[in-house]
C-alpha cells in the first residue's frame, strides 16, 4: 500500500513563477519511500480566479493543501492565497474527485470544512488499483521506450499545422522570421520532406496596403468545410489589432498559387457585424460534431491596459455554405482562471485546435506566454452528441497536458494542431523552444498516446 501526497511547488523565476508553484502538486510515494511525482512535476490543481465588477481578472493560488476521504469519493481542500503567496478568506477551496482523473471545484465554507481540513493532512492511503488508474493518466512513462524528439523541425516558425491534401503534404505556419507579415505554405511528398534542408516556402498571401492586410499575419489553419479548402487566420491593418479572416480555394485550385484563393473575408456575426468592433480576433479553428458545424476563437479586449480582460475562448455555430458567418450568438467557453495559464501578466487562452476521438470531442488549447517557457496546452472535453454551445456540456482539464516538463531539453511547447501521419499514427504539432540555444519559436512534432481510459496524453512521445 502507498500514498498520495499533495504540496506546493517551489517558486523559481523563470520557469516555475508563484503562480505555477501555488498550485496543488500531487505525488506517489511506494511503502519503501520512492517517490513518483504526477504530471511530471507540474501543478495539477489550480485556485480559479475570481472576476472582478469590470469584468478582468483576480489571480488566486493555494496553500496548505491537505487530502482526505469523503462520503463520496475523496476531496483536496487548500486556501486560496493572493499573487504574492499570501493567504487570503476565511473560505477554503474544495476539489472533489471520485477517482484523481477528474475534479470539480468548489468554495468550502469555513464553518463546514474547517475541522474536516484540521483534520486532514498531506497524504492519503490509496490501493495498488487506485494507483494503476492514476500512473496511467499523471503518473511516469507507458510500458514502452520513448523517443527523443526531433527538435527545431523548423527555426523561426510558429503555431503550426501539417495536413495531408490530395496525395501532397502541407505545412502551414506563422513566419516569425519574416514579422509575421504574409502567409507562407510548404509542399511535400512526405511528412518528413516538409522540414528538409531547402524546402521552400510559397508565399500565398502578401502584404497589401489596399485590402489593409498589413500585420500579425498570425496562425493560419487549413480546414475542409463543406467540401472546400479554407484557411483561417488573423491579420491587422495600420492600426495593431489582428481580426479573424478566411480564405477559400478556389474550385480546382492549387494550395500553392496564391492566384488560386479568392479574397479573404472577415468572420463576421449573424447580423453582418463583425466579432469586434473594440478588441481583437485571433486563432480561430472549426470542427463538425453531432451534424453541427462549430468555430472556436479567441477574443481580448483592452490588452496592455488595465482593463485587460485576457484571452478567452468562444463558440459558435455556422454553414459549411458560408463558414464566415456565424449562424449563432458567441457563447464564452473558456477564460484563464488557473495559474498556469495566467503568467506575470500574459493572460491567454488561446490557440484551440480540435481532436475528435471516439465520441469526444478534445479542444486543446494553450495559455501563459506564447513567447515565455511557461507556455503550455491544455484541454476542454465534451461529448460530440451533445449541445457544444452549452457551456456545462464542456469539462476543463485543470492540469496542463503538454508543459515545460514535458519533453526533455524543450520548454514553452504550445499552439498546437493534430495530424495522422504516413502510417496513420496520431500526431501532435506544436512550436516550442529549445533551452539556452534558441530565442525564437521553432516547429517540431511527436506521437500521441492514449491512455487506458481513452485520453490522448500529449507529454508522452513514442
Amino acid at each position: 500500500m502507498g500514498y498520495l501526497r499533495v504540496y506546493t511547488g517551489e517558486v523559481s523565476e523563470p520557469h516555475c513563477p508563484r503562480a505555477l508553484a501555488d498550485s496543488v502538486h500531487m505525488a506517489y510515494v511506494e511503502e519503501n519511500g520512492q517517490e513518483f511525482p504526477l504530471n511530471q512535476g507540474y501543478g495539477i490543481l489550480y485556485a480559479e480566479a475570481k472576476i472582478r465588477p469590470d469584468d478582468t481578472i483576480a489571480p488566486r493560488g493555494i496553500r496548505d493543501p491537505r487530502i482526505l476521504s469523503l462520503d463520496k469519493g475523496y476531496g483536496v481542500l487548500a486556501r486560496p492565497a493572493d499573487p504574492e503567496g499570501n493567504p487570503v478568506g476565511e473560505e477554503l477551496i474544495l476539489w472533489r474527485t471520485e477517482d484523481f482523473l477528474r475534479f470539480w471545484q468548489e468554495s468550502a465554507v469555513p464553518g463546514e470544512w474547517q475541522q474536516a481540513y484540521d483534520r486532514a493532512g498531506q497524504q492519503l492511503d490509496i490501493s495498488p488499483e487506485q494507483w494503476e488508474k492514476i500512473r496511467s493518466r499523471w503518473a511516469v512513462q507507458p510500458r514502452t521506450e520513448l523517443k527523443k524528439v526531433e527538435f527545431p523541425l523548423a527555426v523561426g516558425w510558429a503555431d503550426p499545422v501539417i495536413f495531408h491534401w490530395e496525395g501532397k503534404w502541407y505545412f502551414l505556419a506563422t513566419n516569425d522570421n519574416n514579422n509575421n507579415i504574409g502567409l507562407f505554405i510548404r509542399e511535400s511528398d512526405s511528412v518528413a520532406g516538409l522540414f528538409e534542408v531547402g524546402a521552400e516556402p510559397y508565399r500565398i498571401l502578401d502584404y497589401d496596403e489596399g485590402k489593409e492586410f498589413i500585420q500579425t499575419f498570425w496562425a493560419p489553419e487549413f480546414h475542409v468545410i463543406g467540401g472546400r479548402a479554407y484557411i483561417l487566420f488573423a491579420v491587422g491593418g495600420r492600426q495593431w489589432a489582428p481580426q479573424c479572416h478566411m480564405m477559400r480555394l478556389k474550385e480546382g485550385g492549387r494550395l500553392t498559387d496564391p492566384g488560386d484563393w479568392e479574397v479573404p473575408v472577415r468572420v463576421c456575426r449573424q447580423d453582418g457585424s463583425f466579432l469586434t468592433e473594440s478588441g481583437i480576433s485571433l486563432d480561430m479553428t472549426y470542427f463538425k460534431a453531432g451534424g453541427k458545424s462549430y468555430l472556436v476563437w479567441s477574443y481580448r479586449y483592452g490588452i496592455g491596459t488595465a482593463a485587460d480582460t485576457g484571452s478567452m475562448l468562444y463558440i459558435a455555430t455556422t454553414d459549411e455554405t458560408r463558414p464566415w458567418v456565424l449562424t449563432s450568438e458567441p457563447v464564452l467557453l473558456s477564460r484563464p482562471l488557473y495559474g498556469w495559464e495566467n503568467q506575470r501578466g500574459t493572460i491567454n487562452n488561446e490557440g484551440p485546435y480540435p481532436l475528435l476521438l471516439e465520441d469526444k470531442v478534445y479542444l486543446a488549447y494553450s495559455g501563459g506566454g506564447a513567447c515565455d517557457p511557461t507556455y503550455a496546452v491544455g484541454y476542454l472535453v465534451a461529448d460530440q452528441k451533445d449541445d457544444l454551445l452549452d457551456v456545462g456540456n464542456w469539462y476543463k482539464e485543470p492540469a496542463a497536458m503538454l508543459h515545460r516538463g514535458s519533453i526533455e531539453g524543450i520548454e514553452g511547447p504550445g499552439h498546437n494542431s493534430f495530424f495522422r501521419d504516413e502510417n496513420g499514427e496520431l500526431m501532435i504539432a506544436y512550436h516550442a523552444q529549445e533551452r539556452d540555444k534558441y530565442n525564437m519559436r521553432c516547429t517540431t512534432f511527436h506521437r500521441v498516446y492514449i491512455s487506458e481510459q481513452g485520453l490522448p496524453l500529449l507529454h508522452l512521445p513514442l
